[in-house]
């Protein structure tokens, strides 16, 4: 298994279609407040560890993961895919590239 990466337009589209059984934003609280993908939850890196059982539940469905600038988002791919998970995606660029609407709480 690789981690793909996704362009914002398919990215969009994916959404769109409810094609991703998760959608996890990587940033701290106060930017996922600001503005997040639609149906994303917030799980900031720091507490991916502590989250793993959660995540568990998603070993075989569709996940992906997001951050500001797509590095961190890379790299928490790469840990959950060496543990087993199988549909990991990773938008490219992270957040900064993502022209398109967000939602806000």
């Amino acid at each position: 298994m690789e981690l793909i990466m996704l362009k914002p337009i398919q990215v969009k589209e994916m959404i769109e279609n409810n094609q991703f059984d998760l959608i996890i934003d990587l940033r701290d609280n106060e930017s996922y407040y600001k503005g997040h993908l639609p149906g994303a939850i917030n799980i900031p890196i720091n507490e991916i560890p502590d989250k793993l059982n959660f995540l568990d539940l998603y070993k075989n469905k569709s996940i992906i993961l997001y951050c500001g600038i797509g590095s961190k988002s890379v790299s928490v791919g790469k840990v959950l895919i060496i543990n087993g998970f199988e549909k990991i995606y990773s938008l490219s660029n992270g957040l900064k590239g993502y022209k398109y609407e967000l939602k806000v709480n």
